[in-house]
């Protein structure tokens, strides 16, 4: 995949925006990030692993899941492609242990970039970090009202 090709394919997530006025910022990380592909039932994030990447979903569908207490798998969600999903931002905050699973639903193709390489983005573009983080935390808190949201509706599923 060409520069130019992965600078339009990172412009879609909505965490980048702020490189779209900054297209040297916007070639650098460009060329730190990889591209990964999975087949049907690949795990691409595994929450038992230590794992220092972010994932950003290019196409394909991957389903969320974690094992509860007793081994279950528990289906949490599915993420597409045309939703422009990433996950394993932990990493990057330097938790590098997952919260969770996502494997591959669908034949996937991914970009993912790493925490090491992210550091050496942001010190060289530090004015990108607050805009960077300030996405991020917005995606973050979305997930965590859906949770809430989920687990009140599960409590009033199981009162009746």
């Amino acid at each position: 995949m060409e520069t130019s090709e992965i600078t339009a394919q990172l412009l879609r997530f909505a965490i980048f925006q702020e490189l779209r006025t900054h297209p040297e910022a916007l070639r650098s990380l460009a060329e730190l990030v990889k591209k990964e592909t999975y087949e049907v039932r690949d795990i691409i994030v595994n929450e038992r692993e230590q794992d220092t990447r972010l994932f950003f979903l290019l196409s394909g569908q991957v389903a969320i899941n974690k094992m509860d207490a007793a081994g279950q798998v528990v289906l949490l969600g599915k993420a597409d492609a045309e939703s422009h999903p990433y996950f394993g931002e932990s990493a990057l905050l330097g938790y590098y242990k997952k919260s969770a699973n996502v494997v591959a639903h669908t034949r996937c193709e991914c970009l993912s970039l790493t925490a090491q390489d992210f550091e050496k983005f942001m010190t060289k573009f530090p004015f990108v970090a607050a805009s960077f983080f300030r996405n991020m935390a917005s995606v973050l808190f979305g997930r965590l009202l859906k949770a809430d949201q989920d687990i009140f509706i599960a409590g009033l599923t199981l009162q009746k």
